[in-house]
């Protein structure tokens, strides 16, 4: 898919479909034609303590026989560490899910700092003292780390990221999400710092978390802006579940692949 020069790739987010069973889910993405897939590593049949070893290497092994890649392992809510109390063990529970990655070879770990307020808070202290280690466990593995925000929190990101000029995190755009807040997305998809994933969700007035197509978002503005940023990575679909998941998500890959003149 390309607007312009190389490709932005399709990969659609597991979360999207639902309750699906793993496999289910992982040959239903093939078949709608994604080329890669993110996967939720909290849910019980993806996170590292439920596949250990033989099942990560079953887990690659399918992924490779339906040939999709993974765009992203989403860290969930295990990415907000302004809470104190629950630091050290969302810490050690985001390094197993960096140590996965490393091993299915996903273009980065998506990382929900949710609510961090001022960059001189103790929350956003705490979120420091966090991404300092994965930091360097990510480093370690080369693995990249995408970070994202509560939707009215859209700079939060970039002021933290300045303090890592050199670490393999960057931020996880969200223009959907951008939108809903109230922000021009094209706008903030050529202001954003380093962006490395790109999250391929819609919105309207009244609701986000919608599946490309089903919203507001000027798709065609969008990709050349990502285009003129050089940005050529994922666009991961995600939307909220609900009604017939496969049909949207098919949808969803047709309107982002006409849209880009292929």
């Amino acid at each position: 898919m390309s607007i312009g020069n190389p490709s932005v790739q399709i990969a659609l987010s597991l979360e999207a479909l639902g309750p699906l069973p793993a496999r289910d889910a992982i040959t239903r993405a093939g078949h709608a034609g994604y080329c890669a897939i993110a996967i939720p590593a909290l849910r019980r049949d993806f996170s590292p303590e439920s596949l250990g070893r033989s099942g990560t290497r079953d887990l690659a092994a399918f992924l490779g026989k339906n040939n999709l890649a993974v765009s992203w392992l989403s860290a969930g809510a295990r990415g907000r560490f302004a809470v104190s109390s629950m630091l050290e063990e969302d810490i050690a529970k985001v390094l197993s899910i960096i140590q996965l990655s490393g091993v299915l070879r996903a273009a980065c770990v998506s990382v929900n700092l949710g609510m961090v307020g001022s960059v001189d808070s103790l929350p956003a202290e705490n979120v420091r003292q966090a991404l300092r280690a994965l930091a360097d466990e990510a480093d370690r593995l080369g693995v990249t780390i995408a970070l994202s925000a509560s939707s009215g929190e859209i700079g939060i990101v970039d002021g933290l990221l300045a303090g890592f000029p050199d670490a393999p995190l960057g931020r996880l755009l969200d223009p959907a999400r951008a939108l809903f807040a109230g922000s021009d997305p094209v706008d903030e998809t050529l202001r954003a710092g380093r962006v490395v994933a790109v999250r391929a969700s819609d919105s309207s007035a009244e609701q986000a978390d919608l599946a490309p197509g089903e919203g507001r978002v000027t798709w065609r503005d969008l990709l050349a802006a990502l285009a003129a940023r050089d940005y050529y990575g994922y666009l991961t679909v995600d939307f909220a579940p609900g009604g017939d998941c496969v049909r949207r998500a098919a949808t969803a890959r047709s309107v982002l692949f006409n849209v880009a003149g292929r």
